[in-house]
């Protein structure tokens, strides 16, 4: 507990008024002293009995670079009190508002809000309470995801994981943001309640999915994990069962939503490593360059994702 600017302000008065009681008399000592301790003695009392305030921080969900998410402060207490956040590495702060702020997310990784500093204050403003309050808030930011171009070196494989058009009919259930429209069951959604959809699932192809293989040396992660997004979700767009094996973990063959955010979210964490494990695509990022291998063919990122691919 310390005083506030109005508080050393106070105690200013109080020496000055010391002063003139000496010389003045004792009449001037009532006049302002004793006001004025008898407020510095209310308010350091009261805050002292005061319960401490609690912050609760809104949630913000996974982006990716560029993206900006707006958070939400909500503070329980008793006084006056004001909040600051701190905004860690891979996020900036982007403005302030009322009821909080909002953030850039900048890098991938795992960015991370708070803690949450609380500064309380008398009714008077005379003296104020400095302290940390709840627990941080981690904030995912994915790796960026570039368009791939229509590239005859998936052509093949693409052939041998199952056709992306439809299959047949396995079963209805209810709709998931992300889900492709076309595969909306109108029948169905119309006899529930207005905004509740169903759609259909299908069956998956008989031939299999395709298993992506990431790795990189000690200084590239971040290529690894853009290029690696890009090809799954390039895949997991067209409809196939796709998997996943990164330095960090893996994401076993699946398809749809799901599977993209759990591909995005391993990615977003993977540090640099070589997996030793077997797959269809190979991913290779490197100092130099990132190598993409299919069928023992190789070729760069830049080459997938560029014109001539």
């Amino acid at each position: 507990m310390r005083p506030t600017r109005r508080g050393y302000a106070t105690l200013a008065l109080v020496v000055v008024a010391l002063w003139a009681g000496l010389t003045a008399g004792p009449r001037s000592l009532n006049a302002v002293v004793m006001p004025a301790l008898v407020a510095v003695g209310y308010g350091w009392l009261s805050l002292r009995r005061r319960a401490p305030p609690t912050v609760t921080r809104s949630q913000p969900t996974p982006g990716f670079p560029g993206e900006t998410r707006d958070i939400t402060l909500r503070t329980d207490g008793a006084g006056p009190v004001t909040v600051t956040d701190s905004v860690g590495e891979r996020l900036a702060r982007r403005g302030d508002r009322p009821d909080g702020y909002s953030v850039e997310l900048t890098e991938r990784g795992v960015g991370r809000l708070g803690p949450a500093t609380t500064t309380e204050t008398d009714v008077f403003g005379l003296l104020s309470r400095t302290a940390e309050r709840g627990d941080p808030t981690d904030l995912l930011v994915y790796p960026a995801v570039e368009p791939l171009a229509p590239s005859r070196r998936f052509a093949g494989l693409v052939d041998e994981a199952g056709s992306p058009e439809r299959d047949a009919f396995a079963s209805l259930r209810e709709y998931v943001p992300g889900d492709p429209l076309r595969n909306v069951h109108w029948p169905s959604s119309a006899k529930r309640e207005p905004g509740e959809l169903v759609v259909t699932e299908y069956a998956a192809p008989d031939e299999g999915g395709i298993t992506i293989v990431a790795a990189s040396d000690a200084d590239s992660a971040d290529a690894m994990a853009t290029a690696a997004a890009s090809v799954a979700v390039h895949l997991l767009d067209r409809g196939l069962t796709v998997g996943l094996v990164a330095p960090n973990g893996r994401v076993p063959e699946r398809r749809g939503p799901t599977a993209r955010t759990d591909m995005l979210a391993l990615l977003a964490r993977a540090g640099p490593g070589r997996p030793a494990d077997e797959g269809d695509v190979r991913i290779d990022a490197a100092t130099e360059e990132t190598t993409i291998t299919i069928a023992e063919e190789s070729f760069t990122f830049t080459e997938l994702t560029g014109a001539n691919a």
